[in-house]
């Protein structure tokens, strides 16, 4: 369109005003285009899967912070409500995070159906990650990275792994735990609904429902100032058996088989009766 009369030598005055007009119906009160910019805020309400409305259960309420307090038909300017914790999927299941009541977040809008989610959190109250197969997480200490004139001297994948590392693998049956050093000792846990098992070396300890099982190659201490050991049947068994610290005490009576140690003389010099047993009873 060609500009005429009072109009000629106007063409860029003419053509920014119209663009103004364009846009007019297009942009946020922030001054950008509806639905291209990220909003930053404070979590105002939860929306629980308990809601009232059930439109909003499993969302929040966000209020911006560079708003003033007036009110536009009832709502106080920048006031999002129901905003989702998930852009692609809803909050049931899979992952998604719930923030903290009054934490600062960072939320967009989707262009085409115009909902609006949350991207960045601040402060969490739930991080929820539910998987079909498993989740892994390892830790690994590597070399640390040197920067010269003309850059890191080696990419982050090139650098080599010091022999540190930590590993986390978990599924539907359990957890698998596992611990490495430079020096190539290793602490594995493996827990299932039905046993816990720790192995340190050569030592295994295995907690499987009311049964507990400690096999080792070196030994066992147990310390305490008080150590209490009961049971319906206790068996003491070894090549070599020592009590030493100070007092046995045992009550009860003894057996009269000649056997045992609770009699220093084993029998009656003038009768011959035994003296000491091997057994005690009563206790």
């Amino acid at each position: 369109m060609a500009l005429r009369g009072k109009m000629l030598g106007m063409g860029s005055e003419f053509r920014d005003a119209i663009q103004a007009v364009a846009k007019s119906g297009m942009s946020s009160h922030r001054g950008g285009v509806q639905g291209t910019d990220r909003i930053l805020g404070y979590v105002c309400a939860i929306h629980d899967i308990d809601d009232e409305d059930d439109e909003l259960r499993g969302t929040i309420d966000v209020q911006e912070y560079d708003c003033d307090s007036e009110n536009v038909n009832g709502q106080p300017i920048g006031f999002h409500e129901g905003v989702f914790l998930n852009a692609i999927q809803n909050n049931k299941s899979g992952y998604y995070i719930i923030p903290q009541l009054y934490s600062d977040v960072v939320i967009q809008q989707d262009p085409s159906s115009h909902e609006e989610y949350v991207v960045m959190y601040s402060h969490v109250s739930v991080f929820n990650l539910q998987v079909h197969d498993e989740i892994i997480h390892t830790v690994t200490e590597y070399e640390d990275f040197n920067e010269s004139d003309d850059g890191l001297e080696k990419d982050y994948d090139e650098l080599e792994e010091m022999g540190k590392k930590s590993t986390i693998v978990q599924t539907a049956d359990g957890f698998e735990e596992t611990i490495t050093d430079a020096d190539d000792n290793e602490l594995k846990t493996v827990k299932t609904a039905q046993q816990k098992v720790i192995t340190v070396g050569d030592t295994t300890i295995t907690i499987d429902g009311d049964k507990v099982t400690i096999e080792t190659k070196n030994g066992v201490n147990i310390k305490s100032d008080n150590a209490n050991i009961e049971g319906d049947n206790v068996t003491v068994k070894g090549s070599s058996v020592k009590i030493t610290g100070g007092t046995l005490e045992v009550k009860g009576t003894s057996n009269t088989d000649g056997l045992g140690p609770f009699n220093i003389i084993k029998a009656c010099p003038f009768s011959g009766a035994l003296h000491g047993g091997s057994q005690v009873s009563g206790t």
